[in-house]
């Protein structure tokens, strides 16, 4: 089942303008998804979506901080 791009996109403006204003939305719950943000400095921000109602609780913010330390953390690729 997918979660439609509207609310996804109307749940990220309600984060930036949030942020834009000082406040800090991590996670919004609707009857068909959970989403979850994680800002990494200043620059940096990865979102995670679930397509499964109600909270899901810190799962999110754990997947969210594992794929940054992947990103961050990984080893250079050689060629």
């Amino acid at each position: 089942r997918q979660v439609p791009f509207s609310l996804v996109g109307a749940l990220h403006g309600v984060h930036l303008f949030g942020a834009a204003a000082g406040a800090e939305l991590r996670e919004a719950a609707t009857p068909t998804a959970h989403l979850a943000w994680a800002g990494y400095g200043n620059s940096i921000t990865l979102i995670a979506l679930s397509p499964a109602p109600g909270p899901a609780g810190p799962a999110l913010a754990r997947i969210l901080d594992s794929a940054f330390g992947a990103m961050v953390r990984a080893p250079p690729v050689r060629t």
